[in-house]
């Protein structure tokens, strides 16, 4: 298409090599009788100005409007005439780089079709001086006039202004009322870099990040203090917060402590300083990401190998800029404009457009740690404060290590059994009680060997308990923690380690309480104060499960009802239990399709084996699951509530598959199920010895664990990616070379007749919709046995699997910890 002749000054301003706007001639052609178009660019340039072009010749004559249109006749809005641009250009937004004609953000404001009043008059009217045209736009409709006035200086001056004609309202402030782009829903421009800004150079990136320290810092709240009237919801995650200060290419990423981390996560800071900005200063969170591509504290503390992200969620300086008094929803749009086209690990955070409820029903359903309520309108402060609040669906809290008590078992000397721990108050450290779980036995041994150089003889705790053979050192280390619920006494439920902090000082970390906030009024748009607390901010870890809290959702009855008669356990029993073992069980659980064993009536009776309950609540997430024959909804324990609700319903016994949603085709592990025959735990130790050598000679390690009966499973952990095939296969491949070696003490036949008394290799539960007992599971025999996870060194003649039971968990936790976490951290690969 040949490009009209007034085009020349266009394409002489341009350089098209370096601006996107579109070259002349790149336009469609126009079919016939098709009407004409306009649009109006909402342009930063050297001011902010909205530029309406009219389709007139072939091209879009255009003209400057130094403040826009307005709905009021009575209005006269001055209208710069400038040079013709391409058709092409009515669907143009985007960045008009620095130093080219136009520099600048340009939204496309509004668009749509228009006519001459009478119709087909465009050019006449035009040389006369004249547009009178009636416009269809999203926003701009109803009647308009252009009129040509004297001429000040070279550019050609018109007014425009509305006509009287129904449409009029002088009320009415369309750019104030609706300053979003009709093609991106921008609001936010930025205009080009400040001649001082440029003439002075880059700020060095100390000094750029002082200039917009300290961060803000949210509010720990509850979901009543956000409305949807007025808050946005974002996802919050659970790493290290960071700021980074890019100029020119260097770049400082510090922790909110002023602690620098580009050198411990270099592939973050390599990737910052390939931003395409000459300033800037980005607000976000590193973090590392679980298979489900959820943050968790501890793979990003433990250095796993996990995949780590930058995930930018504010943006405090641009280009000489800065931008904390602009409203967050300005702030955000320019933080996308930013990081559009960008690749991991750089990501912008994720926003949730739905209602509250709604966002925290999605981020337990995905697993997060929780969401971070930002007030619409609100500037960036300093300080913590109310405009930001979190969240959570997930327990947690930052502790001081204050001591620790070495392990019971005699062959772990080494180790550490549990963590004493704090938090700090007005007058000195509190003790909040003890940490058994959430180690591994590698774990033990570095905290060991680190707080045993920080050994004191005096609790630092003014309230420390008295505790046997407990350690005491100095208050130096943080620790991060998952926990259920504060007990009255101000100690931690069921904590859970989840890693130490490094980012965190010991006199920072102070025990985290929902704070009353002032909510804004629904119909209220203006922007608020910011208030400045003074409570330090601690974040949760995010473990595989979902949330950890009991809501009180799940109620007992019958407590009294005697489920384990030789022993006396009631069901009240049993729903402590497993309250006790629920920060295992949630991480093994959750998103995990569930088979169950019920035995309302007591052990004594029958039971019921179901994947499906009847008289599942409305509150209970469930997992719906496409079975060979049908579609089951089975029970989703991805709170206490949930698992407290089974225990309800004497499901004494539950089941689950080796995967998990939404990768219900990718196990997690392999499984060998060792069920003795005549031959007895003797047989049963030679099987499972040789079992390990083989999968170790393949250079996988396998973790064992008592079936809570008489048996023996051992789980060899994967990484993401495999198929039930693969691990069928490679099972049954095993089993097979198992069978010939000691083919008179252990087989792969099924049926128990042709066993002739020797031990079972079932290898049948690594088929999907296979199941295995899950870890910390009961068991309906006398004693009211777990199902114990196992270190390979307690395997021997001397293992009774009955001592682990309904009783004894605690004792167990806090001599080895929980051993089966690391089966829920799978690295390995299959040949």
């Amino acid at each position: 298409m040949k490009s009209p002749r007034s085009l020349r000054t266009y394409r002489a301003k341009r350089d098209f090599q370096k601006t996107s706007e579109p070259e002349p001639g790149a336009e469609a052609p126009r079919g016939p009788g098709e009407p004409p178009i306009f649009v109006v660019h909402k342009h930063d340039a050297t001011r902010l100005h909205y530029d309406l072009r009219l389709e007139i010749d072939g091209a879009l004559a255009s003209w400057a409007l130094p403040k826009g249109p307005s709905f009021d006749p009575k209005t006269k809005r001055l209208a710069v005439e400038t040079e013709d641009h391409p058709l092409a250009y009515a669907g143009f937004e985007g960045r008009i780089p620095e130093g080219e004609y136009g520099g600048g953000d340009s939204l496309l404001w509004d668009r749509g079709t228009y006519e001459t009043v009478p119709p087909g008059e465009a050019h006449a009217q035009r040389q006369k001086g004249h547009l009178t045209v009636q416009l269809h736009g999203e926003k701009l409709k109803g009647r308009w006039h252009l009129i040509r006035t004297k001429p000040r200086g070279k550019k050609a001056q018109w007014l425009c202004f509305k006509a009287v004609d129904g449409e009029e309202n002088p009320d009415y402030d369309v750019t104030a009322e609706h300053p979003e782009s009709v093609k991106s829903g921008r609001r936010a421009t930025r205009g080009p870099v400040r001649k001082a800004a440029r003439k002075q150079g880059p700020l060095p990136v100390e000094q750029l990040l002082q200039r917009v320290w300290p961060p803000m810092l949210a509010q720990l709240s509850v979901p009543e203090q956000a409305d949807d009237a007025t808050h946005l919801y974002e996802v919050k995650y659970d790493g290290f917060r960071a700021l980074a200060a890019l100029s020119s290419g260097t770049l400082t990423l510090d922790s909110r402590n002023g602690n620098d981390l580009a050198a411990r996560f270099p592939q973050i800071a390599e990737a910052l300083r390939g931003l395409r900005v000459t300033e800037a200063v980005l607000d976000g969170e590193i973090v590392a990401l679980d298979a489900e591509g959820r943050s968790r504290f501890q793979l990003l503390q433990q250095g796993s190998g996990a995949e780590q992200r930058f995930v930018a969620f504010d943006l405090l300086w641009l280009d000489g800029e800065d931008l904390r008094q602009r409203p967050l929803e300005a702030r955000r749009e320019l933080l996308e404009q930013l990081l559009a086209g960008v690749k991991p690990p750089i990501q912008l955070s994720e926003r949730l457009e739905l209602p509250g409820d709604k966002a925290l029903a999605e981020a337990r359903r995905r697993g997060w740690e929780g969401l971070i309520a930002k007030r619409k309108g609100s500037a960036y402060v300093g300080s913590r404060s109310g405009d930001w609040l979190k969240l959570k669906v997930q327990a947690g809290q930052e502790a001081v290590i204050l001591g620790y008590l070495p392990i019971k078992n005699e062959r772990a000397k080494e180790e550490i059994g549990a963590l004493l721990v704090g938090v700090h108050g007005p007058d000195g450290y509190h003790d909040v009680g003890k940490v058994g779980t959430g180690f591994t036995s590698k774990t033990r041994r570095e905290l060991r060997a680190l707080l045993d150089r920080q050994r004191v003889k005096a609790p630092a705790a003014v309230d420390a308990k008295a505790r046997a053979g407990a350690v005491w050192v100095k208050p130096k280390y943080v620790a991060q923690l998952q926990f259920t619920e504060w007990t009255s006494d101000g100690r931690l439920r069921h904590p859970v380690f989840q890693g130490l902090r490094t980012d965190k000082k010991p006199e920072e970390v102070v025990r985290e309480k929902p704070q009353a906030t002032a909510k804004a009024s629904r119909s209220s748009g203006s922007r608020r104060a910011p208030t400045a607390l003074a409570a330090r901010s601690t974040r949760a870890a995010a473990p595989k499960a979902p949330p950890a809290e009991d809501t009180g959702m799940a109620r007992l009855t019958h407590g009294d009802r005697v489920l384990f008669p030789e022993d006396g356990f009631t069901k009240q029993d049993v729903f402590d239990y497993y309250r006790e073992a629920a920060p295992l069980l949630l991480p093994v659980l959750a998103n995990r399709p569930l088979a169950v064993q019920q035995w309302p009536a007591g052990i004594q009776a029958p039971g019921f084996f179901r994947h499906e309950l009847s008289g599942m609540p409305g509150w209970l997430p469930t997992l719906r699951v496409k079975h060979e024959e049908k579609t089951l909804r089975h029970v989703n324990v991805q709170n206490v509530d949930a698992l407290l609700w089974l225990a309800n319903q004497s499901a004494l016994t539950l089941h689950v598959w080796s995967s998990h949603a939404p990768k219900l085709a990718q196990p997690d592990w392999v499984v060998f199920d060792l069920d003795p025959g005549k031959g007895g735990w003797e047989d049963l130790l030679t099987v499972a010895r040789l079992l390990r050598e083989k999968l170790e000679a393949l250079g996988l390690e396998s973790l064992p664990k008592t079936s809570g009966k008489r048996g023996l499973h051992v789980l060899v952990p994967l990484a993401p990616g495999h198929t039930y095939a693969q691990t069928q296969r490679f099972s049954e491949r095993i089993a097979a070379e198992l069978e010939a070696e000691l083919g008179s003490i252990a087989t792969t036949e099924r049926s128990i007749s042709k066993r002739r008394g020797r031990l079972y290799l079932d290898v049948g539960q690594n088929g999907r919709g296979k199941t295995v007992v899950a870890p910390y599971s009961l068991r309906a025999i006398a004693g009211a046995p777990f199902s114990a996870p196992l270190k390979w060194s307690e395997v021997t003649r001397k293992l009774d699997p009955l001592r682990f039971n309904l009783k004894t968990l605690a004792k167990r936790l806090d001599a080895v910890g929980d051993l089966f976490a690391q089966a829920l951290q799978g690295t390995q690969t299959l040949e």
